[in-house]
């Protein structure tokens, strides 16, 4: 009682306090403004007693005289007395419910994430960059971890935010480019039917070299975030066909002028590499083998 004590001093968090919410929290916002301020222990434990209210200023009344030494001692007693307001923290394996879902982009997994984090109790930076690693659906980034270990959480969590921030920036580009390209001159006749989702004159087999089908090396540009779907069409006459990009009924996947665009300009740009080559070089072999057995035949 004889440190002396700032006339002037604004404690912050007066009378807010009552006894129902986490005390820790209070406590710690309490005790960094106040260092901050630089004051010094005894002043803490006097001014304490204007932020709380209710029954937690009734408690502190109850404390005997020469009871605390110091403020560790009085925020010890504080936390342990309200201690049931305490919100529980989740074990980090509570993580596991916030992995990125099938079609759902870097950005939304991101919110869903940093949520999920708030939830949990405190991890050392090599459980929280596995936790984030394991979280992400298999493609560039999640390779790129791997190639790359993050050094801290901080640096995993930059990388996947400057990856989502990417991956925006290339589909508002990309709907930029698809509204300049569909643009027509003054005076062009539509003769097309009703149908939303034209198809395609081509076979699907006669696709470029993809080594799968149009509807998994979609699902494979979805998991690296090279594209992400439009809003669910309207479905065509056509009831026994389903479009998986467009996600309505009229058309197949494969058969999607739409899809097959967005496909041809990532295989253009390089980022469809892994889905490319095997299926054109085993048809080169069947080829072979066919020839062979031709000519076999003929002698």
């Amino acid at each position: 009682m004889a440190q002396p004590y700032p006339l002037d001093l604004k404690v912050p968090g007066e009378k807010s306090y009552d006894g129902r919410t986490d005390p820790e929290v209070d406590v710690n916002e309490f005790y960094g403004n106040m260092i901050f301020k630089g004051m010094s222990d005894a002043v803490m434990c006097r001014a304490f007693y204007s932020t709380l209210t209710g029954r937690a200023a009734k408690w502190f009344r109850t404390l005997q005289p020469g009871s605390i030494a110091n403020f560790a001692a009085l925020s010890t007693q504080f936390v342990r007395k309200f201690v049931t307001s305490r919100v529980a923290k989740k074990s980090y394996m509570y993580l596991e419910k916030a992995r990125q879902l099938d079609g759902e982009s870097l950005t939304d997994f991101l919110v869903k994430w940093k949520a999920a984090v708030l939830e949990v109790e405190p991890m050392d930076d090599l459980t929280a960059v596995h936790m984030l690693h394991i979280a992400l659906r298999a493609g560039y980034l999640y390779q790129d971890f791997i190639l790359h270990p993050p050094a801290t959480y901080e640096e995993a969590l930059r990388r996947v935010t400057d990856y989502a921030n990417a991956g925006e920036a290339n589909a508002v580009k990309r709907s930029q480019e698809v509204g300049t390209s569909s643009r027509k001159p003054a005076g062009w006749a539509d003769h097309r039917s009703g149908d939303d989702h034209p198809r395609s004159h081509t076979r699907p087999g006669e696709f470029t070299a993809l080594n799968r089908s149009a509807a998994e090396a979609m699902q494979y540009a979805q998991s690296c975030n090279l594209i992400k779907l439009p809003h669910p069409g309207q479905d065509g006459p056509d009831k026994t066909k389903h479009c998986a990009y467009h996600r309505c009924a009229g058309h197949d996947t494969e058969e999607c002028t739409h899809l097959r665009q967005l496909l041809k300009d990532l295989l253009s740009l390089g980022k469809l590499d892994k889905c490319v080559g095997k299926r054109e070089e085993a048809k080169k072999n069947t080829d072979r083998r066919d020839n062979c057995r031709s000519h076999h035949r003929s002698d």
